[in-house]
């Protein structure tokens, strides 16, 4: 498995917790450590693959077959790329240590804690996107990606008027 591949691994990886979260209302004991073991997996996967790169000091291209009809969705893996991986990939990491206690004082509370958990895998998914990306098209998708969903945890708690003005 290339150092590229693993990159992308830590992607996906974060987009299933995503879609594991929004299962955790009805299943929210399992679901819920199932979506920050994955969280916790996306962060190692990408230290893994951002110290990999950084040790070995080389440079990585791929393609997704995503965007355009005439232009699929381009990746770089290079040294500055594996520093933001990396310091992604701790934090993130972090999340899925701490994420578990945190959210316990929200499992009865009025905001739906599977959108919390769900945004928070689309926004890693899209910071790790952004810093992978090789082309205008690809970077302007994770960007909205990232802002978005970072909208929508901003606002998680709406009732509080500070929250929405944050958001806005």
């Amino acid at each position: 498995m290339t150092l590229l591949q693993i990159a992308l691994l830590s992607i996906l990886l974060a987009l299933l917790s995503s879609v594991v979260a929004l299962g955790s209302g009805r299943w929210p004991a399992i679901a819920g450590k199932l979506a920050f073991i994955l969280l916790g997996a996306s962060g190692i996967a990408a230290v893994i693959a951002g110290l990999g790169t950084l040790a070995g000091e080389q440079t990585l291209t791929g393609q997704l077959p995503f965007g355009l009809p005439w232009m699929h969705w381009s990746l770089r893996l290079d040294a500055l790329t594996a520093l933001f991986l990396v310091i992604i990939g701790i934090v993130t990491t972090a999340v899925s240590i701490f994420g578990p206690g945190y959210t316990r004082e929200y499992a009865f509370g009025p905001d739906p804690l599977p959108a919390l958990g769900g945004f928070t895998g689309l926004f890693i998914a899209g910071m790790l996107l952004v810093v992978l990306a090789d082309d205008a098209f690809m970077f302007m998708v994770a960007w909205e990606l990232m802002s978005v969903s970072s909208y929508f945890l901003v606002v998680f708690q709406h009732e509080n008027a500070a929250n929405r003005r944050a958001g806005f």
